[in-house]
C-alpha cells in the first residue's frame, strides 16, 4: 500500500513526560507525540503539500491513503488491530507533518522507518501516555489564543460539548481523545479567552497539547502516576478547601521549577490571594507584605500576561484598606492609580467593574460626593452584568452620594431610593422574625414585598427567603416549587445558595436521583 510521511520521521516516546517539563521545552522538542526533525531525502518535499480532510469515524487507513496520495510515501500497519482504529479528524490546509503528529498525540501512534527507504511501518507506542509537557509564556501570548469569548453557560454537559462552544467562537479546535469527553461540566463564565479555557482544562486534571502549525489542541486526562503527582491540581483542591498554607507550598513550587510554563502567572496570583486569606484569618498584616511582593513580581516578570488586571486591582485594594487586613498605611490616591492600571489590563468586566467602585470609594472616603456618584454611575453603565453593578443598582449608592452631595438628584432616581429603603425596611422585619422562628410572619411579610417591592435586591431576596421559611414549616413541597420558579426566572450561578436549599428538599423528600443533578451542577 503506497502512503507518505512528512518532511520529518515521528520517533516513538521513550518516556512519559512529566506533568511539568522543562520551563525552556518547545512544542517541538518534547516527548510524547512531539517530532523529531531528522530529515528524509533531499527530493521529498511533503513538507510543502497541503491537505484538507474531514473524516467522521472513518478508519486509520483512510486518512493514511490521503497523506500517502499527497507526499508518495508507503506506510504498512504494524499491528493488526490498527486496521480497526477509527478516527475523527477535520483540518484545513494543513501540512502533512501535523497530522501525523495529531494521530501520535491523539492515537499513541508511532512512525518507524525502514532502513534509508520511504516506507514507514505504523506501530503503537508502547510507552504509556502520562501528560503533556505545558505551554510556554511565548505559546500562550498567541493572539489566537486570546481571543475573547463573551459568555459561556453551560450545565451538565460533556467536555466536548464546552469545548465545541469555544471552538465555534475562537476557531481554535479540539480533539478530546479517550475517557476525557465524558467528564461533565458546569461552567458559568463571562469575558474569557482560549487560555483561561486551557487553565480550567488543567484543573478537571487534564492535559493538552497544540499541533504545531495549527490551531488544534489534542485533550487528554492524564495518565495515573502524572495525575497522582499534579501539585496543580493539589494547589486547586487545598485552595478550595481554605488550607492556604498548603495551597501556597504547591503553588510556588510550581512557578519557581517551571517559571516559563503557561501557569505561572495564575499560580502567582493564587499564591497572593492566599496571602490575603491569611492576612484576613489571622490578622496579620505581615502577610500583605508578602501579597504585595508576589503581586509585584508577577506584574514585572509576566509583563504580557492577562492577570494583570488582577494584580493591579489587589494592590489597589491593599493601598485603600480593602486587603485581608486593614493597616495604617492607606494611600488612596496611590490606589486610584491601581485601580485605573487594572481597568487598562484586564478584559475581563469583574475586575473592571470592581476597579470602579473601589475608585469611588476612594473618592467617598475624600468626601467627593459627586465624584464618587457619577464613577458609580460609570460602573452601572459599563458593566450592567456583573454582582458589583446589580450590587449598586440595587444599594441605589449614586443616588446616596448625590443626596449627601447636596447636588440635585433626578425625582425618578429619588422616587426610585424611597421605594428602595421601604423594601429594604421589610426585608429586615421578614428577617427578624425568622431568627425569631416565626417562619410563618416573616412568610407574610415576605410574599408582600415579593408583590409590591420595586428594588431589585430586596424583592429578589424575599422571594429566596419564602422557600427557606416553607421548609422551616416543614411544608416542603412547596418549598422545592418556590426554589425551582426562583432558579428559573433568576437563572443564578451554580453557587448560589438557592441550589443548596432545593438539594436539601428534594434530598427530604426521598428525590435523591433528582438532587444528584442538582448537585453536579453545583459541582
Amino acid at each position: 500500500m503506497k502512503r507518505s510521511i512528512l518532511f520529518a520521521i515521528l520517533i516513538a516516546v521513550t518516556q512519559p513526560a512529566a506533568l511539568f517539563a522543562q520551563a525552556g521545552a518547545q512544542e517541538n522538542k518534547t516527548p510524547n507525540g512531539r517530532i523529531n526533525t531528522d530529515a528524509l531525502s533531499g527530493e521529498h518535499k511533503a513538507a510543502d503539500n497541503r491537505i484538507t480532510v474531514r473524516l467522521k469515524n472513518a478508519p486509520l487507513t483512510t486518512l493514511l491513503d490521503i497523506i500517502s496520495h499527497k507526499t508518495g510515501l508507503n506506510f504498512s500497519l504494524g499491528d493488526s488491530g490498527l486496521a480497526r482504529e477509527n478516527v475523527t479528524i477535520f483540518f484545513r490546509d494543513t501540512s502533512p507533518d501535523a497530522l501525523l503528529e495529531f494521530l501520535t498525540k491523539a492515537k499513541d501512534l508511532k512512525f518507524q522507518r525502514l532502513g534509508k527507504s520511504d516506507n514507514f511501518v505504523v506501530l503503537r507506542s508502547t510507552t504509556p501516555f502520562e501528560g503533556f509537557p505545558p505551554l510556554t509564556r511565548q505559546d500562550i501570548e498567541d493572539p489566537v489564543l486570546n481571543r475573547v469569548i463573551p459568555a459561556i453557560r453551560l450545565r451538565g454537559v460533556s467536555l466536548t460539548v464546552l469545548l465545541d462552544v469555544v471552538s465555534a467562537q475562537t476557531r481554535v479546535n479540539f480533539v478530546v481523545a479517550g475517557d476525557a469527553q465524558y467528564i461533565p461540566i458546569s461552567v458559568y463564565l463571562r469575558k474569557i479567552t482560549v487560555v483561561d479555557i486551557l487553565q480550567l482544562l488543567k484543573t478537571k486534571g487534564l492535559s493538552y497539547s497544540r499541533v504545531t502549525g495549527t490551531d488544534t489542541f489534542v485533550v487528554r486526562t492524564l495518565g495515573k502516576a502524572a495525575a497522582k503527582a499534579n501539585e496543580f491540581a493539589e494547589a486547586e483542591k487545598a485552595f478550595g478547601d481554605k488550607k492556604y498554607e498548603e495551597a501556597i507550598a504547591y503553588y510556588k513550587e510550581s512557578v519557581d521549577s517551571y517559571p516559563d510554563s503557561e501557569m505561572a502567572d495564575y499560580a502567582l496570583l493564587q499564591t497572593a490571594i492566599c496571602y490575603d486569606w491569611l492576612a484576613a484569618r489571622d490578622n496579620d498584616p505581615s502577610a500583605l507584605k508578602e501579597e504585595e511582593k508576589l503581586l509585584n513580581r508577577l506584574i514585572t516578570d509576566y509583563p504580557k500576561s492577562t492577570r494583570l488586571g488582577d494584580a493591579y486591582l489587589y494592590l489597589g485594594q491593599i493601598y485603600s484598606g480593602y486587603g485581608g487586613v486593614k493597616t495604617a498605611a492607606i494611600d488612596c490616591p496611590k490606589a486610584i492609580k491601581f485601580y485605573d492600571l487594572a481597568i487598562k489590563n484586564s478584559y475581563r468586566d469583574w475586575v473592571k467593574a470592581q476597579a470602579g467602585g473601589r475608585i469611588a470609594q476612594c473618592y467617598e472616603r475624600a468626601g467627593d460626593k459627586e465624584k464618587a456618584a457619577a464613577m458609580y454611575r460609570e460602573v452601572v453603565e459599563k458593566y450592567p452584568d456583573t454582582a458589583v453593578a446589580k450590587e449598586l443598582r440595587e444599594s441605589g449608592k449614586e443616588a446616596d452620594m448625590l443626596m449627601e452631595s447636596g447636588a440635585a438628584v433626578d425625582e425618578s432616581l429619588l422616587m426610585a431610593l424611597t421605594a428602595r429603603r421601604r423594601d429594604e425596611a421589610l426585608l429586615e422585619t421578614g428577617t427578624m422574625l425568622e431568627r425569631q422562628a416565626e417562619y410563618g410572619l416573616a412568610l407574610e411579610v415576605y410574599k408582600k414585598l415579593g408583590k409590591k417591592g420595586v428594588a431589585a435586591g430586596p424583592a429578589r431576596k424575599a422571594e429566596l427567603r419564602i422557600g427557606i421559611c416553607q421548609a422551616a414549616m416543614d411544608e416542603t413541597a412547596e418549598a422545592i416549587k418556590t426554589f425551582k420558579a426562583y432558579i428559573d426566572k433568576y437563572k443564578p450561578a451554580p453557587e448560589d445558595e438557592s441550589y443548596t436549599h432545593l438539594i436539601r428538599a428534594l434530598e427530604k423528600t426521598g428525590k435523591n436521583d433528582e438532587a444528584q443533578k442538582y448537585r453536579a451542577l453545583k459541582n
